[in-house]
């Protein structure tokens, strides 16, 4: 594929993923939800390119989306979490599969939590809801958002292996002409 081809291509990706997170204002409880939804392109782009060319369309996404979609918490959650993800998680799967899903858990937990004090302290979003639950809810809201999380790391590869079985013979044809 010619360079101007995937210039192109992630042209389009990026303006795809901005629509797409643009939307987390429409539908306000899918704030976690459309963000993954945007990574999907980036995958899409480390498939048919290379992850320098899927880093390209993250960053693009990152930087559009940061002036012009107005949930800045599905923005946030893009650019910490999920947005980089389908570039990372091919050489986090060749590790030892329990390693891997270590790994992956370890890395979720660190950014989320650095992510929500970052958004607390720098972008002043009230605590005064998780200050009101007990102790308790803090954790139990980084453990279900790691099994998120990980059910989200399973589908993601599952629907690569889709993509790679049905999809991409009539993509690359599409790409090529």
């Amino acid at each position: 594929m010619k360079n101007t081809v995937k210039t192109a291509l992630g042209g389009m990706l990026i303006a795809m993923s901005v629509a797409i997170m643009m939307m987390s204002s429409l539908i306000p409880f899918l704030t976690y939800s459309i963000p993954a939804i945007a990574a999907l392109f980036v995958m899409f782009m480390r498939i048919e390119c290379n992850w320098k060319w899927a880093m390209a369309v993250y960053v693009g996404t990152s930087i559009v989306s940061a002036f012009v979609a107005p949930e800045k918490e599905a923005v946030a959650i893009y650019i910490a979490v999920v947005g980089y993800y389908p570039i990372l998680k091919v050489p986090l799967d060749k590790l030892n599969k329990i390693v891997s899903i270590i790994v992956k858990g370890s890395i979720f937990v660190v950014v989320i939590v650095a992510s929500y004090v970052v958004m607390m302290r720098v972008f002043s979003i009230s605590t005064e809801l998780l200050e009101e639950t007990n102790k308790f809810m803090i954790p139990l809201l980084v453990v279900l958002g790691l099994i998120t999380f990980l059910l989200y790391d399973y589908a993601l590869g599952n629907l690569e292996i889709v993509y790679y079985r049905k999809w991409q013979r009539n993509i690359r044809k599409i790409l090529r002409k």
